[in-house]
């Protein structure tokens, strides 16, 4: 079966005021303690699979979990193995009459099925009530407790929105009723996965990298644009986790905001796509992704003009912002506005729209490219040397076409894609350089500089108009290069 949940951690200030709400003189509470299994090299959790027994009251459950087709969708397989003082071996036969559970277990562990071993183990105490809302009912789970291994321990704070029945919109519209009055913000790890962390000693998982999206020629464009931000979210939510989690590393980091900047590029290239949109979403992922970005670019020049600095209050400043600068993000990411959003997002990579489209999806990659190619002659027609805007207009419209082009091209079949690719690569790297120095000499413009230290503004201002003079030649060459396109 397939288990739909979404899982919040709970601000300090806010716990007593959340359990209120739930009423325990209304609810159910439970003792659950659950032992975790998997190979000593964590096969089980390299598949992002989970074995548990839990003692849920008196008796003994065992439970089998893999990831589903979105952060809020599970496999989930319950047996009841009884009543007993001790906890029972694992019952593996149990799932040979069930087909998706046996391919779950094969794909992981192949036929090595006796190398389970107990890992880490966990000790909640649940308070659980069910409530209906709208359309739904949904099980509200306030868990409280610890996680446990041989070597460490980590407690638990979190409340769970389950869909017992009903529609998922309404789960989340439930869920940020939640949000907004208890400041919660979003977590899809699980508490296997912190196990696992705990048990090899480990913070937090690799970061989650981007994949590679190809579009599904027999839906509509709409259908294919939300399994896109699907996709993106999938890259997103982990690794914004990471870094709610105080535990980011320079990966986690890097990869939440080219996530957010594909969630933002989607949104306003492919904005014709599907008549759901809101032109809210764009805009609130702009103003996210744009913090990401002041603080990759504060990096970007401490690392590059750290040694040009001579005096020690530029580099004094520029250290202060870049601590400013993460403080902020990490309490951003946990924002009631942006939990609110990554909700919006995930009801519309969801939800299936009804409404039949006219053109079929080749139809609209087509004119998608189109008006890309279009922008592009104009901004590389209207580019000056000497303005510096018009070259930011330009590097802007390449970066955006070079992310586009791989999804949209898919829909053709061209010999030759990997010599437009190239030209078109040349070109995006061009207008990456000068977009970090344009943005590099912004800073410094903004910045009291000492007069030892004026001269780097005129290094970046030299190094500006070598990459716009390579961003325009490379722009024409690409521009020459697309005869494909008609």
């Amino acid at each position: 079966m397939t288990e739909v949940e979404l899982k919040f951690q709970i601000h300090e200030s806010r716990r007593n005021a959340l359990l209120k709400a739930i009423d325990p003189k209304k609810s159910e509470i439970i003792q659950l303690k659950a032992k975790y299994f998997d190979t000593e090299d964590r096969l089980l959790a390299q598949n992002h699979a989970a074995l548990r027994l839990r003692l849920e009251g008196t008796r003994w459950i065992q439970t089998l979990k893999a990831a589903g087709k979105s952060h809020i969708q599970r496999f989930e397989h319950n047996y009841d193995l009884g009543e007993a003082e001790q906890a029972p071996e694992l019952n593996l036969d149990i799932y040979k009459d069930d087909a998706e559970a046996t391919q779950i277990l094969t794909n992981a562990l192949g036929q090595n099925f006796n190398a389970l071993k107990l890992q880490f183990e966990t000790d909640i105490e649940r308070t659980f009530r069910v409530i209906p809302f709208e359309d739904t009912t949904i099980e509200v789970s306030l868990d409280i407790g610890s996680i446990r291994s041989e070597h460490a321990e980590t407690p638990v704070h979190e409340v769970e929105f389950e869909l017992k029945e009903g529609s998922i919109k309404s789960l989340l519209a439930f869920s940020f009723e939640w949000v907004k009055k208890y400041q919660l913000w979003l977590d899809v790890r699980s508490k296997a996965e912190i196990g696992n962390l705990l048990a090899q000693q480990q913070n937090v998982s690799p970061a989650v990298y981007a994949k590679d999206f190809i579009l599904s020629k027999k839906d509509s464009a709409d259908k294919n644009l939300r399994l896109l931000i699907s996709q993106q979210l999938q890259h997103l939510l982990p690794n914004i986790a990471a870094i709610s989690a105080g535990f980011a590393e320079k990966d986690h980091i890097e990869q939440a905001q080219t996530a957010l900047n594909h969630l933002y590029l989607s949104l306003h290239i492919f904005k014709d796509w599907s008549p759901s949109l809101s032109s809210k979403w764009t805009n609130q992922l702009n103003a996210f992704k744009q913090q990401f970005e002041n603080l990759q670019h504060l990096q970007h020049m401490q690392d590059t003009l750290g040694t040009f600095l001579q005096n020690p209050n530029t580099s004094s400043n520029l250290e202060k912002d870049i601590l400013y600068a993460k403080e902020k993000l990490n309490n951003l990411v946990k924002s009631t506005q942006n939990v609110h959003h990554f909700l919006e997002l995930l009801i519309f990579s969801l939800e299936e729209n009804d409404v039949q489209q006219k053109q079929d999806l080749k139809a609209f990659a087509q004119n998608t490219l189109q008006h890309q190619y279009k922008i592009l002659q104009e901004s590389l027609i209207a580019a000056d040397i000497s303005n510096f805007e018009s070259l930011d207009l330009l590097a802007t419209h390449i970066s955006e076409l070079k992310f586009s082009f791989p999804i949209l091209t898919n829909i053709y079949d061209v010999k030759n894609l990997q010599k437009y690719s190239k030209a078109l690569n040349d070109a995006q790297l061009a207008a990456h350089e000068y977009l970090v120095l344009s943005s590099s000499a912004l800073y410094i413009q903004q910045t009291e500089l000492e007069a030892s230290d004026w001269f780097v503004l005129g290094w970046l201002t030299a190094k500006q108009e070598v990459y716009a003079e390579r961003l325009l030649e490379a722009t024409e060459q690409f521009m020459v290069s697309r005869k494909f396109l008609k």
